[in-house]
């Protein structure tokens, strides 16, 4: 009984956490691992939980108030330049819906460009979905937590 509730419980974080990014964005991501189960080349999806991410950048995770230790999940999906875009394009759709993103920054730099949006989630936390293209590749980020825009952009560049 006992094994019961630990495994109802951790099945119930599961789904919560799962639940943190826009729905709209699930579905989409959702999209793409169909597509990925269809055979479609040219797709990855990746998920990074906060924990692994802390043993990813074990020097950051030593920091106290690091973006590192605030972030819940980072979903993300990447396009070959060759990979059928619809699903990227569906996400820059949803992006430029204003009831659930806000725009906060784009840039276009050598010729790439990095689109970041922003919804909140909860008081403290929010959802940040970037979409960087540069020639035929994409990629489509979505980070959950409590962070600002400075922390996401240092962890897009590095810093």
């Amino acid at each position: 009984m006992k094994r019961i509730i630990i495994v109802f419980g951790l099945l119930l974080f599961w789904c919560t956490a799962a639940m943190g990014q826009s729905k709209e964005f699930i579905e989409l991501y959702g999209n793409a691992g169909e597509a990925l189960e269809k055979g479609e080349e040219g797709i990855t999806t990746v998920e990074i939980s906060g924990k692994m991410l802390q043993e990813l950048i074990p020097s950051k995770a030593k920091e106290r108030f690091s973006i590192v230790n605030r972030i819940e999940i980072i979903r993300q999906i990447k396009f070959a330049e060759w990979a059928p875009k619809g699903i990227f394009e569906d996400m820059e759709s949803l992006a430029a819906d204003k009831r659930v993103y806000e725009q906060m920054s784009l840039m276009n730099v050598e010729g790439q460009r990095v689109a970041v949006y922003k919804a909140p989630y909860g008081k403290l936390k929010s959802e940040y979905l970037i979409l960087i293209s540069k020639g035929g590749a994409c990629l489509v980020c979505d980070i959950l937590g409590n962070g600002s825009m400075k922390d996401i952009l240092d962890l897009l560049y590095g810093k």
